[in-house]
């Protein structure tokens, strides 16, 4: 794991407390392994240890990792990779394929089956619906998902889609509360005592007839919420055989992740990501 330090730090193991934020059991873990593993702290390709000064912009290399991922591997299948650097990934995940498997014993042909036999660690900072196609976060370590979770949390983590529906919308903002279906247990519906939902449609762009493509954006990361609240207001996504009545008609839904905004959680630098599968829209 490499950083490039921004700030000056008394020494390494304060940088750890206070900006990567790890536990005094990892602190402790890395200081157990540097007394056997003389690289196990780099500072400018140099050996060091935990009360080594920190300079701005020096490079601090920790050869540890805490945890390991275990999930069954599966190498049948490549997945576009769209963005990667020494502390995440993101990636361009098909529609019809899980995220991530309830059962990490069992299941084998999810998205993180797929990428995991490159990696010791490697989690999802978020999912995507099975039917919905797009962009999807992971971290490359623990300290990086800490650090991207909770700028998830703090709506930090700018997400858009674009879906393709029948009919036009103006740009609004929809805010309602969502809960599960009570006659059908895989289904989400607008709700009164559910969680709250905000999602923003931005545009729509007529291509066709009766084809627009509408680009959106999330407050909020609820179960199925933009094909809850585009069906709310009549325009159910094209392909969606839960929430729309001709949904059988096509082969796949028309709805995927086509862009993220965000600091990265190391460097502070704008990133912008877009998908390669964003032509699938156009029928």
């Amino acid at each position: 794991m490499n950083f490039k330090i921004l700030h000056s730090y008394q020494n390494v193991e304060q940088y750890l407390k206070i900006f990567l934020k790890l536990s005094k059991k990892n602190i402790h873990a890395i200081r157990m392994n540097s007394h056997h593993n003389k690289e196990t702290i780099i500072i400018n390709k140099k050996p060091a240890t935990l009360n080594t000064p920190l300079k701005k912009d020096d490079i601090l290399i920790i050869n540890i990792f805490f945890v390991q991922s275990k999930y069954i591997v599966n190498t049948s299948l490549d997945i576009i990779k769209e963005y990667e650097d020494d502390y995440f990934l993101v990636v361009s995940k098909p529609a019809g394929m899980k995220t991530h498997p309830n059962d990490i014993d069992v299941e084998n042909d999810t998205l993180v089956n797929f990428l995991i036999s490159d990696y010791i660690y490697l989690e999802p900072i978020h999912r995507l619906d099975v039917d919905t196609s797009g962009l999807v976060i992971f971290a490359k370590t623990p300290f990086v998902k800490a650090k991207l979770d909770l700028m998830l949390e703090q709506r930090l983590i700018k997400r858009y889609y674009n879906a393709l529906i029948k009919n036009n919308l103006t740009p609004q903002t929809i805010k309602t509360n969502i809960g599960r279906d009570r006659r059908e247990k895989n289904k989400m519906v607008v709700v009164h005592n559910g969680k709250s939902a905000v999602t923003h449609i931005l545009n729509c762009k007529k291509i066709g007839n009766e084809r627009y493509v509408i680009t959106l954006s999330l407050d909020t990361g609820r179960t199925h919420q933009i094909r809850v609240h585009l069906a709310h207001l009549k325009s159910a996504i094209i392909g969606d055989r839960l929430y729309s009545n001709d949904g059988y008609k096509y082969d796949k839904m028309y709805l995927g992740a086509f862009k993220v905004e965000f600091k990265h959680p190391i460097t502070n630098k704008n990133i912008t990501i877009m998908s390669q599968l964003e032509d699938e829209f156009y029928l």
